[in-house]
């Protein structure tokens, strides 16, 4: 084996070592961009969550004054 097989085979190690270093990269940079997906779809979610049971608190305290109001017109006639 000559000095230029050696230097051959050396620069396809260090070929598929830099090919392997930029494939993980990519994985990681995919994965974070996944994350941040799962994230954002999470805090949509909680919002919305937020939301609807505002809109439950806010249908049942009028609901109630209905109520009472109904009751009390009741009462007084």
């Amino acid at each position: 084996m000559g000095m230029a097989s050696a230097m051959s085979a050396l620069q396809m190690i260090t070929s598929d070592y830099q090919q392997a270093q930029t494939i993980s990269t990519q994985i990681q940079a995919d994965a974070q961009t996944q994350q941040m997906n799962r994230w954002k779809i999470l805090q949509d979610t909680q919002t919305k969550i937020q939301e609807i049971q505002q809109d439950v608190t806010v249908n049942r305290a009028k609901s109630q004054d209905k109520m009472f109001d109904k009751w009390d017109e009741y009462i007084r006639n």
